[in-house]
């Protein structure tokens, strides 16, 4: 953008040289023109910038995203199914992790309540055995 604003600055200049007078209606009409130009450019430049910040921030949202999941779905090398080493500790690790029980607090009543992992079904909220309520809502795209 600063190629838009520099452009502006010269055509400003050369305005200036030509000794422009607001006073005629033809050149008054130049003037006013560049004004919104000089305005126009700047204001690209602020949009511009904020489109950068946001750029950085979503990178920085995106990485803590991939950080997250590799956290909760682990870091796996081979997705081949092959039977390789891989596969065999993939296998283990997810035995263990289907044993694995998970504590919920109701965000209905707050009774605190034990599932295994492995039933789970993650096509439906898991339901409160004290109110009757699920975890989590369901939200419509």
């Amino acid at each position: 953008m600063a190629n838009i604003t520099d452009r502006t600055a010269y055509l400003r200049g050369l305005a200036e040289g030509m000794k422009l007078d607001r006073e005629v209606n033809e050149q008054r009409l130049i003037l006013e023109m560049l004004d919104v130009m000089d305005e126009m450019a700047h204001q690209l430049t602020d949009v511009n910038d904020s489109v950068d910040e946001l750029n950085e921030y979503v990178e920085d949202i995106d990485n803590d995203l991939s950080d997250m999941e590799d956290v909760l779905f682990g870091d796996d090398d081979c997705h081949c199914d092959c039977g390789c080493e891989d596969d065999e500790e993939e296998d283990e690790e997810d035995d263990e992790d289907d044993d694995q029980e998970l504590s919920f607090d109701c965000p209905n009543c707050g009774h605190t309540v034990m599932v295994r992992a492995s039933d789970i079904d993650f096509d439906e909220s898991p339901v409160c055995e004290h109110c009757g309520q699920p975890f989590f809502v369901d939200v419509e795209e």
